[in-house]
């Protein structure tokens, strides 16, 4: 791959289907992941969060449908993956979006990826699951 955008289509459409060895493929040695406060270090590491987010979603909804959009910023290696995650209980159904700014090194890969928590996506998705009586814990 040598084009920047090539890396993070890879990534985020790795990210949509599971397929985790598809976003190992694009992640590099050194790559680091933020989320919240916590800075997640490797590519084993980073794998096991994605893995075990999208574990406990598929356990907590009946129906977990993930989809992106890449978008390119002024700085050419750095791009704005939007997320869209329709989340279905019994037969409702919820769109929660999320953000990821991820960083490409050409030739190395994905260096970093910072988790954007966007205004009120995580308090819906609380709402959402309080009224179906789901817990993450």
């Amino acid at each position: 791959m040598k084009d920047p955008i090539e890396y993070v289509e890879t990534l985020a459409r790795g990210l949509d289907a599971d397929d985790y060895e598809m976003v190992a493929s694009v992640l590099s040695d050194q790559v680091e992941y933020s989320i919240g406060s916590e800075v997640i270090h490797g590519p084993a590491a980073v794998l096991t969060s994605y893995r075990e987010a999208s574990e406990m979603a598929h356990g907590l909804f009946d129906m977990v449908v993930y989809d992106h959009e890449v978008k390119a910023t002024d700085n050419h290696d750095i791009f704005r993956v939007s997320y869209s995650d329709e989340l279905t209980v019994a037969g409702e159904t919820l769109k929660h979006l999320a953000e990821q700014h991820v960083t490409v090194v050409p030739g190395d890969g994905v260096v970093r990826i910072v988790n954007v928590d966007l205004p009120g996506e995580r308090e819906k998705v609380n709402e959402f699951m309080a009224r179906h009586g789901l817990s993450r814990d």
